[in-house]
């Protein structure tokens, strides 16, 4: 436990000086510069990759929940109708197919991740027709990434049925979502789920031989606090997750106005919220995990491991992943993709998303086409976010430029706690992996023009 106390040591003043707002950089561009565009940029982007001989990564985003967590910042669609949420599954088929047809040969697929939303709110019949257009419309790899993010109490009522059909429909990874097992924070965040829910699901994976499974933790919410969120993370080292998510709670009530519900006063201070982060930080770790980047942990043998180890390790919007395509294409409302240098993202609307759809079109409305800067800042905000360190030469080898002249006034605003220099790296220290976000703002040349969730 030494970075806490020798760090609250100080006094809190630099604690309270690093927990300001930056972006998460699950993209840079960040999503707050994108512009509209129209669908000819996207079918531009799309004819452009198809020159290329490059895989893809898939991302399919259902939105709808029966009920709404407090601390959620997701794009969900609050829904209890089945036929709405079928009229949206008929839409996406039409989506996905419609896209397809933009390449002129069937497309290799190396990952596939459905995200929410909550995607398990499919039916099996809804899950089986999605896979069988994908796979019509796409060819997977051998080793394709198949994953699947999923609400334990969507999935424990039927003995564990749906988790067969994903299985049987070729997911190999799954994420739980859990956040936190103390019943009082689910309480107060309108998320009951007991802890003997989320072990039986888990037992059940593990029984059905998922490759991996996951688990999704917040820490900051309500009534949290340092002691109860060490049993959390105890309890759940007992069932050796092969990778965890430890996501910070990002207060956004101005985009997300059901976040106004959660008390203020019930919320962790910011230092309390810091030594949450910390102590179960050092839990994972004690307990053989390797930690990837600011958010992510793996155990030792996992691929995210090797994958962080050998440099190949990448961020997009949904997290840390291995590096197996950089493009990815993004299917339903508000889902972001990345084709050919730039960034696409659908409506954000069912309305507007089955108006499209059903005129033929590409549901796109927004995005980014980076220019050579911001290919450059991508690169370096990468290294930071992935590998804790910029190689100066491989930036010069990359983009023909002098790392320390390009940088020369965003060197000047590297924190001396947090990163260090030597004439070939620049590095976060040991503190500085813990606020990694700051290192890779001081590369961001839009910083001022957004609104973020705060650092710790």
């Amino acid at each position: 436990m030494g970075i806490l106390p020798s760090l609250l040591g100080q006094g809190a003043e630099d604690l309270k000086k690093w927990d300001r707002p930056v972006p998460r950089y699950t993209s840079y561009p960040t999503a707050p510069q994108f512009i509209a565009l129209g669908e000819e940029v996207a079918r531009e982007r799309l004819q452009a990759f198809d020159a290329t001989e490059r895989p893809l990564s898939l991302y399919v985003h259902i939105p709808f929940c029966k009920t709404m967590c407090l601390f959620c910042g997701c794009s969900v669609v609050l829904n209890r109708r089945p036929e709405r949420q079928a009229s949206y599954v008929e839409a996406l088929l039409r989506e996905i197919e419609g896209t397809a047809k933009c390449f002129s040969k069937k497309r290799e697929v190396s990952q596939l991740h459905l995200g929410g939303g909550t995607p398990t709110s499919l039916t099996e019949e809804e899950l089986a027709r999605l896979m069988e257009t994908l796979h019509r419309c796409f060819s997977f790899s051998e080793k394709a990434e198949i994953s699947i993010e999923i609400d334990p109490r969507t999935v424990l009522a039927d003995k564990g049925k749906k988790l067969e059909t994903l299985r049987q429909l070729g997911f190999n990874r799954v994420s739980f979502g859990v956040q936190d097992l103390d019943p009082r924070v689910q309480e107060a965040v309108k998320r009951r789920q007991s802890a003997e829910m989320t072990f039986q699901t888990y037992a059940k994976a593990k029984e059905l031989g998922f490759v991996g499974i996951n688990i999704d933790l917040i820490y900051g919410l309500p009534l949290q606090t340092p002691a109860s969120f060490r049993e959390t993370a105890k309890a759940l080292m007992e069932l050796k997750p092969d990778r965890i998510a430890f996501f910070s709670y990002a207060k956004i009530p101005w985009i997300k106005e059901h976040q106004k519900a959660i008390r203020e006063e019930d919320l962790p201070s910011t230092e309390e919220k810091f030594q949450i982060y910390v102590e179960a930080r050092e839990i994972f770790l004690e307990a053989g995990y390797t930690a990837i980047g600011m958010d992510h942990f793996a155990r030792k043998e996992d691929e995210l491991t090797l994958a962080y180890q050998e440099g190949r390790l990448t961020r997009n919007f949904q997290g840390y992943s291995v590096q197996k395509a950089d493009d990815m294409l993004g299917i339903g409302i508000t889902s972001i993709g990345y084709l050919s240098g730039a960034y696409l993202q659908n409506v954000k609307t069912l309305e507007e998303y089955h108006e499209r759809i059903e005129k033929g079109m590409l549901p796109i409305f927004r995005g980014c086409v980076l220019s050579e800067e911001d290919h450059r800042r991508r690169w370096v905000i990468q290294e930071l976010m992935c590998r804790f360190r910029i190689d100066k030469e491989a930036f010069e080898k990359t983009f023909g430029l002098s790392f320390d002249l390009h940088f020369a006034k965003e060197k000047t605003l590297l924190d001396p706690l947090l990163a260090e220099e030597d004439c070939g790296e620049v590095r976060a220290t040991p503190l500085g992996r813990l606020f990694i976000r700051l290192l890779a703002a001081c590369f961001d040349q839009y910083l001022a023009s957004g609104t973020y969730s705060r650092a710790v």
